[in-house]
């Protein structure tokens, strides 16, 4: 399920409980980056009290990603209010709410510690750390067409 784009902040976490509640019998993993759950990030609670099959893997890298990009590719890098400076701890937001809560890094087997999250019972929590200037792409470039698109 998607929102149509990279564009709707906050759209991942209720379309997985959305998901969930339709599917009952599924596994739901919602992907989601640091910006965007946190438009929503009380919706743990949620998760949490229905206990849901819900698996989130967050891509976190420290920044409102999308709009670092932009500001990178046609801002001259002139980055304003997109890092967040004071960084949440994601492991432990999640950890707070009952949440199974895991991190992959180079130091661990990620496969296991995916397959850990992806069989249990209810709700899981998966944060994945990534460097701040991975791009996404492709990008529509703000004002242009979709033949416009950057790859």
């Amino acid at each position: 399920m998607t929102s149509g784009g990279l564009g709707t902040m906050g759209f991942g976490l209720p379309a997985a409980i959305g998901a969930a509640l339709v599917f009952p019998e599924k596994r739901i993993v919602c992907i989601s980056g640091d910006g965007s759950i946190l438009m929503n990030i009380q919706e743990l609670d949620t998760l949490r009290e229905l206990n849901l099959d819900v698996t989130i893997l967050l891509i976190n890298n420290g920044h409102l990603g999308l709009v670092r990009q932009q500001q990178e590719l046609f801002f001259s890098s002139r980055f304003s209010a997109s890092k967040f400076v004071i960084p949440a701890n994601f492991i432990k937001i999640a950890s707070s709410f009952g949440i199974p809560s895991f991190e992959l890094s180079n130091e661990c087997s990620q496969v296991e510690i995916l397959e850990q999250a992806l069989i249990r019972k209810g709700p899981s929590f998966v944060l994945l750390q990534v460097e701040p200037d991975l791009q996404v792409l492709p990008m529509v470039p703000p004002g242009k067409a979709n033949r416009e698109m950057i790859y």
